[in-house]
């Protein structure tokens, strides 16, 4: 069905939106709502309206992966924020002498976004320990969340700093 009216999303399955003729999004409803879950239990989310919080999860893409599978790569650029939807993955940081797990991160946490705050390459390793699924979210998305919210960008900074 095709429609205008916001009356149908409580029995839509899926949304897609357009705009000048091009998908802007095209999202499962039960997805968005997963994400929003998720992301307003993350204290770097927790201060975003539901609106916000759903047109972020409508940039949000689905990623898997295989026990192995490197996530990122300590010293490449960041590109993607991720957030951990199943299974779990170790951070791993080499300070040149040695290689050394620092964490592991499990459903409902995140990583990727040091890089992405601090515009400076990567500064872990990660690796999924097991099957994966992950959302994730762009540079240029994620930045604009930054732009459109003051309270996200201290919350964000803040985690950066605690984490070091």
């Amino acid at each position: 069905m095709v429609t205008h009216d916001n009356r149908i999303l409580d029995v839509a399955d899926r949304i897609v939106n357009m705009v000048d003729g091009r998908i802007k999004s095209n999202v499962v409803v039960q997805e968005a709502s997963v994400i929003c879950d998720f992301l307003k239990n993350i204290p770097l989310f927790d201060k975003q309206t539901p609106n916000t919080l759903a047109q972020i999860a409508d940039q949000m893409m689905v990623h898997k992966a295989e026990p192995g599978d490197t996530m990122i790569r300590q010293g490449d650029p960041g590109d993607l924020f991720y957030l951990i939807r199943s299974g779990a993955v170790d951070v791993r940081i080499d300070d040149g002498r040695q290689e050394k797990k620092v964490a592991e991160l499990v459903e409902g946490q995140y990583f990727g976004e040091a890089a992405l705050i601090t515009n400076e390459p990567r500064n872990a390793t990660v690796i999924a320990k097991e099957e994966s699924i992950f959302y994730a979210l762009d540079k240029e998305n994620f930045q604009t969340v930054l732009e459109q919210s003051a309270s996200f960008e201290e919350e964000l900074r803040q985690a950066l700093f605690n984490r070091q």
